[in-house]
């Protein structure tokens, strides 16, 4: 076993720590790219890369909206990778550009490989809360990775007025392994 200062230490666990440490430092200084909504999405391509047109979801009555189109298309199996050798990417930031209410919304961000509903099933997602529908300053997404080229990113927005629209661009961290 090795020794520093006298104790012993678990090689394993340094390892792990190590992993860790450099995958942190990739998330954090890694290259992000930012996306609108592509102006005639296609089944399979929903977002333009440095796009200036937001995205849109719709809430329900004091629940997420479950009509057809509330929820946003917000990135097709064919867009990404959005830098070339990248595999697995996750939703990084989100930035409101407008929103129909100031009342507080919930975002679901949902990912999978199959059906919106599916992924959400399974728990495939994270709620991101905004208050008094902040404008101006992107919000910290905390998502799993996803597949580039496999994997789709839906949202859907819950607020207390029913029909409440929200307007956001996203942005995303891509990785290699």
């Amino acid at each position: 076993m090795l020794k520093i200062n006298g104790l012993d230490i678990n090689t394993i666990r340094l390892d792990a720590i190590l992993k860790e440490t450099i995958e942190i430092e990739r998330h954090i200084h890694g290259r992000g790219r930012w996306f609108g909504k592509l102006g005639v999405q296609t089944a399979t391509d929903w977002a333009e890369q440095a796009g200036l047109v937001p995205f849109r979801a719709i809430s329900g009555l004091g629940v997420f909206g479950a009509d057809a189109n509330d929820e946003a298309l917000v990135l097709g199996t064919d867009d990404t990778p959005a830098i070339a050798g990248m595999t697995r990417f996750d939703a990084h930031r989100i930035l409101i550009s407008a929103a129909s209410n100031a009342n507080n919304f919930i975002l679901r961000l949902i990912h999978g490989s199959g059906t919106m509903a599916a992924a959400e099933l399974a728990g495939s997602y994270s709620d991101v809360m905004v208050q008094e529908a902040r404008k101006g300053a992107p919000i910290d997404i905390i998502q799993r990775r996803a597949y580039c080229g496999t994997d789709k990113v839906w949202v859907r927005a819950k607020n207390g007025t029913d029909n409440a629209t929200v307007d956001f661009f996203i942005g995303i961290h891509e990785y290699e392994t």
